[in-house]
């Protein structure tokens, strides 16, 4: 059994620009929400708890999500800082993720179950989900480079990479634990001016190997523009 992280205290500003939304996790594919599709996924694997940072301002989100509270062992936390980087979100959960292995993704990603399976599936502790296909890189993904077949580093700002992050991680306590530790040396005052992949890219190229679990030809997406929401319908509408 596992810890799931979900980080979805965001407010959207990308998609509000032409979409009339409270939450991007909102955005229904496949005639579902967004984080309905990431809270029936990780339903299938057990979860020991399903962490959930959240602004308190998304009332129609949170009341989407607590829907599935009899099912779910969920729990919210609360991220009102719409000023911070979503760093923030990981370390307002650290009472509740610090040395426990924990698995973690967004609110608005959208993932074909083969892929999860493949993710879900692998044995090892410490992994994250590429996509081998660099050229669906748009400009503001998380890149991978991979190295003596383990991840080195894991960061949007790189010149040489082997694939890109799709929105899936797991790592183990004592890598949660260093997150945590870059987390907090890593705020001034409460306020965060980075984002997670930093601290996930401080801690992976040290002792701990990462495995990347690669796929391809897949249908996944991180939806952050109207544009990217169109697009991902389109292609789903094509694949059937």
């Amino acid at each position: 059994m596992s810890i799931f992280l979900i980080y979805a205290a965001g407010d959207s500003i990308r998609i509000k620009k032409k979409f009339n939304i409270e939450h991007k996790g909102l955005l229904e594919i496949n005639r579902k929400p967004l984080i309905s599709h990431q809270l029936e996924w990780i339903g299938n694997y057990n979860p020991k708890k399903i962490i959930l940072v959240v602004n308190a301002r998304h009332k129609k989100f949170i009341q989407k999500i607590s829907l599935y509270k009899k099912k779910l062992p969920i729990k919210f936390i609360y991220n009102n800082d719409v000023k911070s980087k979503n760093m923030k979100s990981f370390y307002l959960a650290k009472n509740e993720i610090q040395n426990n292995n924990v698995i973690f993704t967004t609110s608005d990603l959208y993932c074909e179950k083969n892929i999860i399976d493949v993710f879900m599936n692998d044995n090892s502790q410490n992994k994250i989900l590429i996509d081998s296909k660099i050229n669906k890189y748009k400009g503001d993904e998380v890149l991978i480079s991979i190295k003596n077949n383990y991840i080195n580093r894991c960061s949007k700002k790189l010149n040489k990479y082997n694939g890109i992050a799709i929105g899936i991680y797991s790592f183990e306590s004592k890598i949660i634990n260093k997150m945590i530790n870059y987390c907090e040396k890593n705020h001034l005052n409460g306020y965060f001016d980075k984002s997670l992949y930093y601290a996930i890219d401080n801690v992976i190229n040290c002792k701990f190997k990462t495995k990347p679990i690669i796929v391809s030809n897949e249908l996944w997406f991180d939806i952050d523009t109207f544009d990217e929401y169109i697009n991902a319908k389109n292609l789903l509408n094509e694949a059937k």
